[in-house]
């Protein structure tokens, strides 16, 4: 088996620093049988490139790692109805991939985190859990699991946040926070989540909400600041996954950076 020695991100581009003229991108399945096959050879700064199709793995990004799909959410990591389908090492990325159908759908502790243009679904629990530090979550759809959307513990951060995110019909929250935590909320959608649409469950939880858009949750903890919304997404069939947004809908042009509210995704 041979590394390809390529930079190649396919339809993704937001994370241009990644891109390293010592990098090699290693293909599964056609360099690698598994996921886990390619991250066992995988070196500081390389990628891992998924190809369409169901993989039956519980995958373990290793530090400093890229796991890329090669086709938005066309790469789908299935953890068949139990586990933990994803955990991240310290400085590691994951990108336009379908996790769904574990306990948890992606766990994190580590340091310097990206999640990014992902589809979370269909999991038991927790779409994303997250300890001690905050990932950049960023343009992900976080919908239809059974728990919470997002969860976070005690989780910092100076440079990450919550951005640019579809979280939407999870059966617990749609965000809960709890511990000592300090998180950015911006630009999110926050809608239909069965109870809170965010819940910070302590007093020294510490969040700034910017530019989000809370609907139809069946609770609310507290009065939204004056930045945030409360209005209809109008989703083109969320129960098809369809979370792109009606060219009527009230969260085109409204975030903070004059972009659409939530994630910005094409599929």
């Amino acid at each position: 088996m041979t590394k390809l020695r390529k930079v190649s991100f396919g339809f993704f581009a937001l994370f241009p620093l990644l891109c390293s003229l010592d990098a090699a991108s290693l293909n599964v399945p056609n360099n690698f049988p598994t996921i886990a096959a390619a991250m066992m050879a995988a070196k500081k700064g390389d990628t891992v490139e998924v190809e369409a199709g169901s993989y039956h793995e519980y995958v373990y990004v290793s530090p400093d790692i890229t796991l890329l799909s090669r086709s938005l959410f066309k790469a789908i990591l299935d953890g068949r109805g139990r586990g933990t389908v994803v955990t991240l090492g310290n400085n590691s990325v994951i990108s336009g991939c379908e996790v769904r159908n574990g306990t948890i759908g992606i766990f994190s502790t580590a340091n310097g985190v990206t999640i990014s243009q992902c589809r979370i679904a269909f999991n038991q629990q927790t779409g994303i859990m997250c300890v001690g530090n905050l990932p950049r979550i960023e343009d992900n759809l976080i919908v239809y699991n059974k728990g919470s959307g997002i969860q976070g513990w005690d989780v910092r951060t100076t440079s990450s946040s919550i951005n640019h995110n579809t979280v939407a019909y999870n059966g617990n929250n749609g965000i809960s926070i709890g511990g000592n935590s300090s998180i950015i909320l911006e630009n999110n959608i926050i809608a239909y989540n069965s109870q809170f649409g965010l819940k910070p469950s302590e007093e020294s939880v510490r969040i700034q909400m910017i530019n989000n858009n809370f609907y139809q949750n069946a609770k609310f903890t507290t009065v939204l600041p004056s930045d945030n919304f409360s209005f209809n997404p109008m989703f083109l069939d969320a129960p098809q996954l369809n979370f792109i947004l009606d060219k009527s809908s009230r969260c085109i042009g409204r975030a903070s950076d004059n972009q659409n509210i939530g994630a910005r995704v094409v599929y």
